[in-house]
């Protein structure tokens, strides 16, 4: 575990910790007054547990635990993780992308569905509409405490002086490379002058998007809908041959509903409105019901997740099962017991392969969405009645992402696995009895067998899905403890 109040900063994270206190300053007083020793805004503001965070790419997880260790809520910590994404993993978390969140607020005590998809300008065209500004902000918006421009302080900074290639950026590219298809702008980047992706650790500085980032930070969110950044968004669509309007970004709205929720002994489970929600419920429902009481060490064998795999996938035979890295997953939550759960992307690895001549932004290839690749739904865990919140996970990989989500989170919760254990347990995929049935070179032999007397075709992979999870014992903050894949290349942190 890492103890915010003592661990260093240096180089760039110091500049951005000295770059927050003017905005913490006005809390200052309330040292005085018998309030926190550290005011809030300033990291060490909270001592004890922070709660937790996981995402794709660790100085994103950096990030936010700071946040988190300044009194933001776990909207506040998701918001400034996904902007850093934004800058140090474009891949899949350009601001030209789209997606969505599950929310649990304690105060509110409601289980939320925030969706901002890309969506279609009204004249078409191959460039999408973007989601994540505005979906960002409505998430603070409506559950952050912290001042928004605080919150992109962080992501700006990285852009503007530069941060070291993350491994997670770097093999996204390479195990991408003979698929991607980038235009001049997004080579000047990371393309080096050998024709190869740069290094891992190569400082990149992308000062283009730090303008935007700062424009950002000072007027919110909602300005890039209108105005001048309107106007600039639309002409990089106009040279990247897209048609959106200024008007298609005026009428952009993200949604917020209730979640798609179905009980689990006491508990509610929060899932997506849409179909990756549909089966999710679907696979959950299929492993579990009937079984017993969570937390009884219930046994589901690797058979049981197969069939159900087969049968509940047989309907989106037209997406991927394997990890393309178009998507990114993150989870917060705080020392209150509030959490969020996202999926955001860009549909496929570097979208449409065009970043904007004026914003920076990579940018989004204008898709149905059955056409871009399956993303799982993200998920919470809570107890209504109890304000405890028990699990939170989001999960990236195609098809196999849902799979994936359902088995670790029914490992925890149903056959009582530590989160650790159940992050790490071996992995299958199928989309049908008549199709071949993935599984992960560190199923055991015993499973296998057994797999192969009903799937007569079966393929050994390397790994299938990556998922980010945080799992609370008890429902209770203080036990909360985090975990990222290590089939990715994230972090994750907990504090205490």
């Amino acid at each position: 575990m890492l103890h915010p109040k003592t661990r260093k900063s240096d180089g760039l994270r110091q500049w951005i910790v000295r770059l927050l206190l003017p905005v913490a300053a006005p809390a200052l007083v309330l040292s005085a007054c018998g309030g926190p020793a550290v005011p809030l805004g300033q990291i060490g503001n909270v001592t004890g547990a922070l709660g937790g965070v996981a995402s794709d790419e660790p100085r994103a997880t950096l990030i936010a635990e700071d946040i988190l260790s300044s009194g933001g809520t776990a909207a506040d910590a998701a918001t400034a993780l996904y902007f850093t994404l934004a800058v140090t993993y474009p891949i899949a978390a350009s601001l030209g992308g789209g997606g969505e969140c599950i929310v649990y607020d304690v105060k509110a005590n409601k289980l939320e569905n925030l969706q901002f998809f890309n969506q279609s300008p009204a004249e078409g065209g191959n460039v999408a509409i973007p989601g994540n500004i505005r979906g960002m902000a409505a998430l603070h918006a409506r559950y952050g405490k912290l001042p928004w421009s605080q919150l992109l302080v962080p992501a700006e900074q990285l852009a503007a002086f530069g941060q070291p290639l993350s491994r997670a950026q770097h093999m996204a590219m390479v195990v991408n490379r003979d698929q991607l298809f980038l235009d001049y702008n997004i080579q000047s980047i990371f393309i080096d002058n050998d024709g190869n992706f740069v290094a891992e650790g190569t400082r990149l500085r992308q000062i283009r998007l730090a303008s935007l980032l700062s424009a950002l930070r000072s007027e919110g969110g909602a300005a890039f809908y209108s105005g001048n950044w309107a106007r600039t968004f639309v002409e990089d669509a106009r040279i990247a041959g897209g048609k959106v309007a200024v008007s298609d970004m005026l009428n952009y709205r993200p949604q917020w509903q209730e979640a798609r929720s179905f009980r689990v002994d006491n508990n509610m489970v929060g899932v997506s409105t849409g179909r990756a929600g549909a089966r999710y419920e679907e696979l959950w429902t299929s492993l579990y019901q009937g079984r017993g009481v969570l937390g009884l060490n219930v046994s589901i064998p690797q058979i049981d997740v197969a069939r159900a795999a087969g049968d509940v996938l047989a309907s989106i035979r037209d997406s991927s099962p394997f990890i393309s890295y178009g998507t990114s997953s993150f989870v917060t939550a705080d020392n209150q017991g509030n959490a969020v759960a996202c999926v955001v992307g860009l549909g496929f690895p570097f979208g449409s392969g065009q970043m904007g001549e004026i914003t920076g932004i990579v940018m989004a290839e204008n898709q149905v969405a059955e056409a871009r690749e399956f993303a799982a739904s993200p998920m919470i865990m809570a107890n209504m009645a109890n304000k405890d919140l028990y699990f939170a996970g989001a999960a990236t990989g195609g098809a196999a992402a849902t799979v994936a989500a359902v088995s670790t989170a029914l490992n925890v919760l149903a056959q009582g696995q530590g989160l650790d254990t159940a992050i790490d347990a071996p992995r299958l995929f199928t989309m049908g009895a008549d199709l071949p049935l993935l599984h992960e070179t560190a199923m055991p032999a015993a499973d296998v067998a057994a797999l192969k007397t009903q799937f007569p075709v079966t393929v050994e992979v390397d790994r299938l899905a990556s998922v980010n999870a945080i799992y609370c014992r008890d429902g209770k903050p203080f036990n909360c403890v985090s975990r990222h894949d290590p089939r990715g290349y994230g972090l994750s942190l907990v504090g205490n």
